[in-house]
């Protein structure tokens, strides 16, 4: 370990001078040139004949090839020894900034890199403990970033070494033609050499896999390095058995080195497969992987193929994490489909019919809250890989299919995409069936539906935005998203299809909150197909024609949810503040404001309408749920109510002037507020008809944050005041008629 002293007063002059001379050496290298000019031609354009000229050709070549090989030799230690020197120079930059502000906080720093800081001056602060409590965070910010400087120069020393050791090799009588040229290149063979170890890795090395994994994952040369120089059926066999140790090993820190050896070969794996960078994995090992991933893989030389796990099993939770190329996990994701398409018992029968030890294998999985382990099929792993990765989600919902070869090789490319039927499928034949551990006494008879993973596929493949994403941006729709959009509203919005989503057995009940996220992306398309008008609402993107009926019915069954609810009526509000700016902006573009108003307003109280009556009659009729469940999960949603925003509104307004800061905070800010008059619950008031009043509350909090909406947006533009006050009244009575609508609508609904 690098030390604090070490560190600080390191000179990397002479390291500086050794990189430019062995740099300066390579640019000006001439001797394979003039070997080849001035030795080998001449001779074997002399015509010299016989076994003489033979084994002086032959030794010549030798030669010529030790030339090039001291080339390469001299290259990559040229490499090593610059890439040391830059990065042992930023570490101790880092430590000198950790110090200087350790400093400016009053600190002290010793000789011994601990951080320390001087009594209090001020009588007051001696006796102070919060005063106390700031010092010591202070001072543990600063001893972090000086330890952190210094791993970060342990590191480097460490890869240095390695990588000279390999550049140089072994052999004293020749120059290695195949140098390791880079310290990620060398600290991703010490992190295979680790992995290939298995279960016999060692709590250290353990960790140290972890931290290299964690620093590197990014890193383009480490990651292609670490994945293309490992076959893939090996990586599976090491990675299992690791992973396995986990699970039945009494050492804590084991667990939780192999759940960061997890996280990290996962986001390894999505640099090392993205096309778009360099270097990565070559398409041949890509290949060998889907190979691997269809074969059940021993995760012990002696052990039985047939009760060992599919290598997709082994992979499945790897890909829970990174956000992956199109290129790479879409013919992962396909061919795991059509293998489960083809045969749905395939993946938990390995379980069942062979037994230990393969059925205690939990690190194929996920516990749920019930302490069950599920995972045994890894569609839910390739679905939750597509949940991250926006772009391949869409595709792989979209795109025209290309079938797979049982060993993964491509067999044919065209045809009608029909993935999302073959997933939303609630029979017998459901890709989505899973075992849970422990196993129970009749497999086959209760099997789980592992339906999370498919709600944050079709949200990223329908939004452009990662599920768990919850700061980044929604992108414009396209074609794509919005052709997902229709299937997903087309098929839980049937009129049959209330009970997939509502109710103790519903199937598909855990789609809740990832369609009413969609819903809310899709707030424009869906407030235009609810009211039928011919007014184009502003859209984000490409429009999406969605069916009224189906939109209609969707919003209700969602609404019957309390996470589901909040974020459409958040949604819903923020949508509705950003349709009325965009008139009040544009306003040049209507021949009555009046009018344009109205028909912005109206499509909101009609999705307060249905969302309210669906609210009411989980809560005053069915007593089904508690008012403070919906409160609760309408309290959580500022950042998606922010999101929705800046997708519609905060882009209209910057085109008059940037919207950022504490006025963007402000519109949130309303928005929430009008959400908590409009949406919040209150099944404890003393009224003769609670229900009644709930309604009421909805509509005059809509009316309200309308009226509030209006007044601000044209507050903003300098318009007069005294047709303000006519203006938002008038929206006001709009807003109530689409509110009696959608209330009128949820009767229909519910009786047809």
């Amino acid at each position: 370990m690098v030390t604090y002293s070490q560190l600080q007063h390191l000179d990397l002059a002479n390291l500086n001078a050794a990189a430019g001379d062995f740099e300066s050496m390579v640019r000006n290298w001439d001797l394979s040139t003039k070997m080849q000019n001035e030795v080998i031609g001449p001779v074997q354009q002399s015509g010299w004949t016989g076994p003489s000229s033979e084994a002086a050709a032959s030794s010549l070549t030798r030669t010529r090839d030790q030339i090039h090989a001291a080339f390469e030799e001299a290259s990559a230690i040229a490499r090593t020894l610059r890439e040391a020197h830059d990065e042992l120079a930023a570490a101790k930059k880092d430590l000198q900034t950790a110090v200087q502000h350790a400093t400016d906080q009053g600190l002290t720093v010793d000789g011994e890199g601990s951080v320390h800081w001087p009594p209090a001056t001020n009588p007051s602060d001696r006796h102070d403990i919060d005063f106390a409590r700031g010092q010591e965070a202070n001072a543990k910010i600063a001893a972090d970033a000086i330890g952190k400087a210094l791993e970060r120069a342990t590191e480097a020393d460490s890869a240095a070494a390695s990588a000279l050791a390999g550049d140089t090799g072994s052999d004293s009588t020749s120059f290695n033609s195949n140098p390791v040229g880079s310290l990620a290149e060398a600290e991703a063979k010490q992190a295979s050499q680790i992995l290939s170890l298995g279960s016999k890795a060692t709590d250290a090395q353990l960790a140290q896999l972890q931290t290299l994994l964690q620093h590197h994952s990014g890193d383009s040369r480490f990651a292609a390095a670490f994945y293309g120089g490992q076959d893939p059926a090996a990586f599976l066999a090491s990675y299992g058995a690791m992973a396995q140790s986990g699970d039945f090993s009494d050492s804590a820190a084991r667990k939780e080195a192999i759940k960061g050896i997890q996280d990290g070969l996962g986001r390894t794996l999505a640099t090392a497969t993205d096309s778009h960078k360099q270097p990565h994995v070559s398409d041949d090992w890509e290949q060998r992987l889907r190979k691997a991933g269809a074969t059940q893989v021993p995760l012990d030389p002696k052990a039985n193929p047939a009760s060992s796990p599919y290598g997709y099993q082994i992979l499945g939770n790897i890909l829970r994490h990174g956000d992956y190329d199109a290129h790479f996990i879409n013919p992962i994701a396909e061919h795991v489909t059509q293998l489960t398409n083809e045969n749905p018992g395939r993946w938990d029968a390995v379980a069942a019919m062979h037994g230990a030890p393969f059925q205690e294998f939990q690190f194929t999985g996920v516990t749920d809250e019930k302490g069950n382990v599920h995972g045994f099929n890894p569609m839910s792993s390739v679905l939750e890989a597509l949940g991250h990765s926006p772009e391949a989600a869409t595709k792989f919902f979209t795109d025209p299919p290309t079938t797979y070869n049982p060993d993964g090789s491509v067999k044919s490319h065209g045809g009608e995409n029909k993935y999302f039927d073959m997933l939303t499928d609630s029979g017998q034949r459901s890709l989505l069936r899973d075992m849970p551990y422990p196993l129970r006494p009749n497999p086959g008879t209760a099997d789980a539906f592992e339906v999370g993973a498919l709600g944050h596929a079709l949200e990223a493949a329908s939004t452009g935005r990662a599920y768990d994403d919850e700061k980044g941006e929604l992108p414009p729709h396209t074609k794509e998203m919005g052709e997902v959009m229709k299937q997903a509203v087309h098929k839980f919005g049937d009129k049959d299809a209330a009970g997939l989503l509502y109710g103790d057995d519903a199937l598909f009940g855990e789609l809740n909150g990832s369609l009413a996220h969609m819903t809310g992306a899709y707030m424009g398309d869906v407030q235009h197909a609810v009211d039928g008008s011919t007014v184009k609402l502003p859209i984000s993107g490409v429009p999406t024609e969605l069916g009224k009926e189906d939109v209609q019915r969707l919003v209700v069954t969602l609404g019957r949810n309390p996470d589901a609810y909040a974020s459409i009526a958040t949604a819903q509000q923020a949508y509705t503040t950003a349709a009325i700016n965009d008139v009040i902006v544009h306003r040049a573009d209507h021949g009555d404001l009046t009018a344009a108003i109205q028909n912005v307003a109206r499509p909101g109280g009609e999705i307060t309408g249905l969302l309210t009556s669906a609210m009411v009659d989980e809560v005053y009729t069915k007593h089904a749920a508690e008012d403070a469940e919906y409160n609760e999960a309408v309290a959580t949603k500022r950042e998606w109510a922010g999101t929705i925003w800046e997708m519609t509104g905060g882009k209209i307004l910057e085109e008059r002037a940037p919207v950022a800061g504490p006025m963007a905070n402000e519109v949130v800010n309303k928005i929430m507020d009008g959400v908590a008059d409009s949406y919040h619950v209150d099944s404890k008031n003393q009224a003769s008809n609670e229900a009644l009043e709930a309604y009421n509350k909805a509509v005059t909090g809509a009316q309200g944050s309308v009226e509030q909406a209006i007044r601000d947006a044209a507050g903003r533009e300098g318009m007069d005041q005294k047709y303000i006050n006519d203006l938002a009244p008038s929206a006001a009575g709009k807003i109530k008629d689409g509110y009696d609508s959608g209330r009128s609508t949820y009767g229909v609904i519910q009786h047809a």
